[in-house]
């Protein structure tokens, strides 16, 4: 076999029930991969999967049967090492010349042998939740005998039960130095990473193509992560920029039902692309009824936050404002603006932003109340969406359960009042800024999320 004809071939082995399937559909990102149950011997046949590289086949992971009856298949091949056939040969000879009772006895070891032979390098899978056992012993010996790498993924690392130093002093004895820790229920990137390289130093003539998918598959990885927090962050802004008009001819709760809806609707179009981002499903994740409670907020023009959002903008206006003071109680019809204490710069400033950003501040100049969504909503907009990045990030894709998402426990991040009131700034000067501000603007929103995840 010529070990740099692409796709790199690598067989997944094992005891049953010890989670290979479990590691393919995690490296795959695929929750359809093959069948995934807590019961022994699910796998039957060999199933086969490739990682694509620029649409090219690059690495093709086989799934196969879990061994079930090691001490007696090593015992046969033991037998026969004893008429001086090693290693490949010896494989090679029990399955060419096994019996129809052997065939019958081994069916599943002799599909696992085959493919021992066939690859390139073999991934042992171990339940770290099981004791060192006689059996898993005799299953490395048999394996070892196709003369190829091996190497051991340590899974279910975070069980209580984990007998994690056990197995490493075990594969020690062994011989097999070279392991991962790798938890397909608990996903972690990093341990992806350290599985590819555990294999650059078993196959040394494919170091280079490893390294290149290596590269390809952390920045699929970043960019992925970051789209996701880039939803949420299209979330927040416009949740913290959406305001509704209050008519006062219609029904208030039904108007506040309304807004209620308009939430939780975008709040659900946020989940659909996150899960659709990290090839996850909709039975993935439970998302329990947000208690929105949406308060009517007055947008107040004259905040110092407020007009520190307008820069350069209410700089200037300011200047004018002692000129066209009366120009604005002209507009406002003799309409009060609650304006005993602003001076003619901050009035000025009003009268400049409300020509270029029209009906939301002369709205609040002729005192409409405008419904909008409050701090405490989005506070537990904000801790949901950080919850559910957390546990998507790390969730693997054989996972069972559903990720359960209501209030995180953790605390609001800090800085995050800060955030509130530049998202409040937006609503004030999205519509007469250009694309690329308003977008620059989101970006410090999503940098932020970044570093609070």
């Amino acid at each position: 076999m010529n070990s740099l004809t692409l796709p790199l071939t690598l067989a997944v082995v094992g005891h049953t029930n010890t989670g290979k399937t479990s590691l393919l559909r995690t490296l795959l990102r695929n929750t359809e991969f093959g069948e995934v149950q807590d019961s022994a011997g699910t796998t039957r046949h060999v199933e086969a999967a490739q990682l694509l590289l620029h649409g090219q086949p690059y690495i093709e992971l086989r799934d196969t049967p879990g061994l079930e009856d090691s001490v007696a298949l090593s015992r046969q091949l033991r037998t026969l090492q004893q008429q001086n056939l090693r290693g490949r040969a010896c494989l090679e000879h029990f399955i060419q010349t096994a019996t129809a009772a052997s065939a019958r006895e081994f069916e599943q070891e002799i599909k696992v042998l085959r493919q021992s032979l066939e690859c390139h390098a073999m991934l042992y899978v171990i339940d770290c939740r099981e004791p060192v056992l006689e059996k898993y012993r005799q299953e490395l010996f048999s394996l070892s005998l196709a003369s190829r790498p091996i190497l051991p993924v340590l899974n279910f690392i975070q069980g209580e039960n984990s007998q994690l130093q056990h197995w490493r002093t075990a594969l020690a004895e062994l011989g097999l130095h070279a392991l991962v820790e790798f938890d397909t229920v608990a996903f972690d990137f990093e341990a992806e990473k350290r599985l590819y390289q555990k294999l650059q130093t078993l196959l040394e003539s494919w170091y280079q193509p490893l390294q290149t998918l290596l590269e390809h598959r952390a920045q699929e990885w970043r960019q992925m992560r970051s789209a996701c927090i880039t939803q949420v962050a299209n979330l927040l802004v416009e949740m913290a920029t959406l305001t509704v008009p209050l008519n006062n001819n219609a029904s208030r709760s039904l108007q506040l039902q309304d807004l209620q809806n308009r939430v939780r609707q975008r709040e659900q179009l946020c989940l659909n692309a996150v899960l659709e981002l990290l090839h996850f499903s909709a039975a993935d994740v439970e998302l329990s009824n947000l208690p929105v409670q949406n308060g009517e907020w007055q947008l107040d023009l004259f905040a110092p936050e407020t007009l520190k959002a307008f820069g350069m903008d209410a700089a200037s206006a300011a200047a004018a404002g002692a000129a066209i003071g009366a120009g604005i109680d002209l507009v406002l019809a003799g309409m009060s603006l609650g304006a005993a204490s602003l001076t003619g710069a901050a009035i000025g400033t009003a009268w400049h932003t409300g020509r270029r950003y029209g009906k939301d501040l002369l709205a609040r100049l002729r005192g409409d109340t405008i419904l909008c969504v409050d701090d405490t909503t989005l506070n537990l907009l904000l801790l949901r969406q950080l919850s559910l990045l957390r546990h998507l990030f790390r969730r693997g894709h054989a996972a069972l359960a559903p990720v359960q998402v209501d209030r995180d426990q953790k605390p609001v991040p800090e800085g995050w009042n800060e955030q509130i009131r530049n998202m409040r700034g937006l609503l004030m000067v999205k519509a007469g800024m250009g694309s690329f501000e308003y977008r620059s603007k989101t970006e410090g929103l999503r940098l932020w999320l970044e570093r609070s995840i």
